[in-house]
């Protein structure tokens, strides 16, 4: 415990503290007249005294008699008094710090009347507390800073690997940077007082608080947009188009300018490219992948259009390491944040990842690890993390099976189809499904957006089309935009509301799992058979970059 003198101010087992390392081994930062100054600020500036206390914490004074001090002052602003009809903040003064501090007993310890009453005295005027809190704030994490520097030290020399301490240096410093860390239990009055506030902020103006859209109008109303700290899951079995339907969620995303990070671990970086070309210059991916175009100049102006749309104003990085940690992928994000802002992290898929813990715990516990480190990392980073999953086989078969026992039903996939893990489920704030029903009969195939879980929402089935060509899902409503907007009419809706079925009459293809293109024979159009037809004509469909 550090001692005081007659004023209150801590002696030399606290004041001449060293750091281990230096050339000078200086005292650690502080300064004693910023922190006075601040804590004269306090009681003198009735008018910015809450917002100067909010700003700061304890342990951001290194004196103890000032630390002391501040706790009184806390204590008294966090009190209430009715002033009318309302409740307000009692006011921190000369007078109500004394007492508090007298009813506590740590008067004398602080340096008792005189030393309060030299503060309220010490400066003729408080205009300038922002310049002192920005000192004590910068010496009080440079204290921080040093700290950590000696705890990463002691961490290198027990750590079994070096990994293992780097990841725990860039933690610390990560949460340093951010302001982060374990505050330990608090009261919740205050973060009460805030929600509603936010509350309060929705209702006069409701798009403030929305989160990222993801370009599916419905699944936005549902979800209020995709928000920081959520995990959601994105399942469905192999070749259904769950890889797809990611990329056009980043491609959505990236346009609004946000920054993105995607990690295939299934796929290289150029054919997720490649599919992102088609998808926005509305060239065949199958012409993509063999260089034999249709139209040979328009198909190239539309991808160079594409092209520079993506370098121009898309913030998108990526990473396709087949055997990543989630320890890796935390310690790249944060350092992608701190350069360049991160919004949104894409992972494909989970069951690829590496968990960095011993297999024989088997790979439920496994796939567990990694589900829970994802969810951690989503609320450390503050942005969403998309992850894909894979499907068990059963719920193909039963969709082979049929809900009614027949051939070519539709069984939906339930949250027990996840494979491997019951983590998955539990530790996803989101989990969406991609289901293919396929309509023997009338020759048609439809796909759905399920949501099978929203912690913070309503489930439901969203309808999805499919441009097999393209590599792209759509919701009815975008669909109907881009036909309107390519001069068609606007589509009637039937009489329950809805808009009419648009697949009707057109044949849906399955979409392949893999599979290599087969060079067509000369002057026959390619023939796509990477991804599967479409649930809809396009023909005539065009995407945003060839409406110039």
């Amino acid at each position: 415990m550090p001692t005081e003198n007659k004023n209150g101010q801590q002696t030399s087992a606290e004041t001449k503290q060293r750091v281990s390392s230096g050339p000078n081994r200086a005292t650690l930062p502080n300064s004693v007249e910023a922190e006075q100054n601040v804590l004269c600020c306090i009681l003198r500036n009735t008018e910015y005294q809450l917002e100067m206390i909010a700003q700061l914490k304890e342990d951001d004074f290194y004196q103890f008699n000032h630390r002391e001090i501040f706790a009184a002052m806390q204590a008294i602003s966090e009190q209430s008094h009715m002033v009318g009809d309302e409740n307000q903040a009692n006011t921190v003064g000369f007078a109500s710090v004394v007492d508090y501090l007298r009813r506590e007993g740590k008067l004398e310890q602080v340096g008792d009347i005189d030393y309060i009453l030299k503060l309220n005295e010490l400066l003729p005027s408080t205009a300038n507390y922002d310049e002192y809190i920005s000192i004590v704030k910068r010496a009080s994490t440079m204290r921080k800073l040093i700290r950590i520097c000696g705890e990463v030290e002691q961490r290198a020399y027990s750590a079994g690997s070096a990994e293992e301490a780097i990841t725990y240096a860039e933690e610390q410093i990560f949460n340093l940077s951010q302001g982060g860390a374990n505050a330990g239990l608090v009261s919740l009055a205050e973060d009460t007082a805030k929600t509603m506030y936010a509350i309060n902020e929705r209702f006069v103006n409701p798009g403030k608080f929305r989160g990222i859209q993801t370009g599916f109008k419905r699944f936005d109303r549902m979800t209020n947009g995709l928000h920081g700290g959520e995990l959601i899951v994105l399942a469905a079995r192999p070749g259904v188009g769950k890889s797809a339907m990611a990329m056009n969620i980043v491609e959505n995303v990236a346009k609004q300018g946000k920054t993105v990070a995607i990690y295939s671990l299934e796929m290289s970086k150029q054919q997720l490219i490649e599919r992102m070309l088609s998808s926005m210059s509305t060239v065949p991916l199958a012409e993509i992948k063999s260089g034999q175009f249709t139209d040979p100049n328009a198909s190239l102006a539309r991808i160079r259009a594409a092209q520079n749309t993506i370098c121009a104003t898309m913030s998108l990085y990526g990473n396709d390491y087949a055997q990543i940690r989630p320890s890796e992928i935390s310690s790249q994000c944060r350092r992608l944040k701190a350069q360049h802002g991160l919004d949104m992290i894409v992972i494909d898929y989970i069951q690829l990842m590496n968990s960095g813990i011993d297999p024989k715990q088997g790979r439920a516990n496994e796939v567990g690890a990694i589900t829970r480190a994802l969810k951690l990392m989503a609320k450390e980073l503050d942005v969403p993390i998309i992850a894909l999953a894979q499907l068990k086989r059963d719920a193909e078969m039963r969709n082979l099976k049929g809900k009614d026992g027949q051939s070519g039903g539709g069984g939906e996939p339930v949250l027990s189809d996840l494979r491997e893990s019951g983590s998955i489920e539990q530790d996803a704030d989101i989990v969406l499904f991609i289901h293919r029903e396929k309509d023997e009969e009338k020759g048609t195939t439809k796909h759905s957006l399920i949501v099978a879980k929203h912690r913070n929402g309503e489930t439901g089935n969203i309808e999805l089309f499919w441009l097999g060509k393209f590599v792209r899902f759509m919701d009815a409503e975008t669909l109907a935009e881009q036909q309107i907007a390519m001069g068609g009419d606007e589509p009637e809706q039937q009489g329950n509301g809805e808009l009419p079925d648009l697949t009707e009459g057109y044949r849906g293809g399955d979409e392949a799992e893999g599979g290599e293109f087969i060079p067509p024979d000369e002057g026959d159009v390619p023939e796509y058979v990477g991804e599967g037809e479409s649930d809809v004509n396009i023909d005539e469909f065009e995407g945003e970059e060839n409406k110039n």
